[in-house]
């Protein structure tokens, strides 16, 4: 066998080499980071608007997914979204801060940071997964308190807190 030949061969089987390596990687790593092939995820979803001073109750639903779907799909996603159903900016300008507040089972509560968000007044919809990351881990009872400040400013000039609320969600993992 020629030396080019053979450095061929050497080149397509370190390329099977790291085939292999990676596809062991993604199959093995999320199982082994979330402790187990399912993880619960609990979705909450609640809206806001900040023109009326008002927000919704919290729904809650908790399900079982696979570690794969958790980590390259929800995960990746983020554990915050908000999707804006009818905000303009033509009556004013708000910023809204939400923070979050975690107990778990055991009594503990775990602060998850909080999110700030900023756009024209109007109609908002939240969406929170909380899992393996979060704290939920455990069969028990999960209480998440969302705390909502909201502040408006008309035409750039006049700024005031306009609300304090709580919004509560209790779910359950079984």
């Amino acid at each position: 066998m020629s030396a080019p030949a053979a450095k061929k061969k050497s080149r397509k089987g370190l390329l099977v080499l790291l085939v292999i390596i990676a596809s062991a990687i993604v199959l093995v790593v999320p199982p082994a980071l979330a402790g187990g092939l399912m993880v619960p995820v609990s979705k909450v979803v609640f809206g806001e608007t900040t023109g009326s001073l008002s927000a919704t109750q919290a729904t809650a639903n908790v399900s079982l997914i696979t570690a794969y779907e958790y980590y390259f799909s929800i995960r990746a996603g983020g554990m915050f979204r908000t999707s804006d159903t009818s905000v303009s900016s033509s009556n004013g300008n708000t910023s809204v801060i939400m923070d979050l507040k975690l107990t778990n089972p055991s009594g503990q509560t775990v602060d998850l940071g909080n999110t700030t968000l900023s756009g024209g007044l109007g109609t908002r919809t939240h969406t929170l997964y909380l899992s393996i990351d979060q704290g939920v881990r455990v069969s028990g009872s999960y209480v998440l308190n969302v705390d909502i400040t909201a502040r408006v400013s008309v035409l750039g000039i006049l700024g005031a807190t306009v609300y304090l609320k709580t919004v509560v969600a209790t779910f359950t993992v079984t």
